[in-house]
């Protein structure tokens, strides 16, 4: 299998930056394996704060970067996913972002008012990370911090860098794919669906549900490697 392009820095997985390259090193020293580096960054990312609402805000600021992530230490499953494979490709591991449907139609990590405005439905491009170990792809998923993992009653298991990881939001319904960085079509649909929010959000209007084509966003052409079977 071709690697390099999971090895390269990205538009948003910029592993190229030197704050990314810095932590990097610092979380890969005296690992003695591709597994033991990957193990390492996915608690460091885990554990930065998981923050749906001020995630938005940082995209719609600009802010969609893994370093951005790293610096401000906190944004939502995009930057957390972008963050794990950029880190991993600055320590020398090929890494890549998975996306997937999630159903969570209780979603206590949203504040109350953005609950109301989404309602039940799934989240259509919840990201992941995905990380190449001994011959194989293996799902990372390091969204939901420890501690807003343990208050919600969604304790978040480590990572062991062996068996796939998935998100303790709630079941994945469906795996789109993967790609080698953030889809430009993904994240516009996160900025469109950020800023209905906070429309939302700031007004005195009792609030309804916004639009599937809000929430899905226009990602059909979004190109991805078909997961593996």
């Amino acid at each position: 299998m071709e690697l390099d392009e999971y090895l390269k820095s990205g538009k948003y997985a910029d592993s190229d930056s030197p704050l990314v390259a810095e932590k990097a090193r610092e979380l890969a020293e005296s690992c003695e394996s591709d597994a033991e580096k990957a193990v390492r960054i996915h608690a460091y990312v885990r554990d930065l704060t998981f923050d749906i609402a001020g995630g938005f805000r940082m995209l719609l600021d600009g802010k969609g970067k893994a370093s951005d992530f790293i610096r401000e230490g906190r944004g939502f499953c995009m930057h957390k996913a972008a963050a794990f494979a950029a880190l991993c490709r600055a320590a020398g591991v090929p890494a890549r972002i998975g996306f997937e449907i999630v159903d969570c139609p209780d979603k206590p990590f949203l504040p109350e008012k953005m609950r109301k405005v989404y309602g039940t439905r799934p989240q259509p491009w919840h990201s992941v990370g995905e990380v190449y170990l001994n011959g194989g792809w293996v799902v990372a998923d390091c969204t939901v911090d420890r501690e807003q993992g343990e208050r919600t009653g969604r304790p978040v298991p480590d990572f062991d860098g062996v068996h796939d990881l998935a998100t303790t939001e709630g079941p994945v319904l469906n795996r789109r794919g993967s790609s080698p960085d953030m889809p430009d079509a993904v994240v516009e649909r996160h900025k469109r669906a950020a800023a209905a929010f906070f429309k939302h959000m700031a007004s005195d209007e009792p609030p309804a549900l916004l639009p599937d084509n809000i929430i899905v966003g226009e990602t059909e052409d979004v190109a991805l490697t078909p997961p593996e079977k």
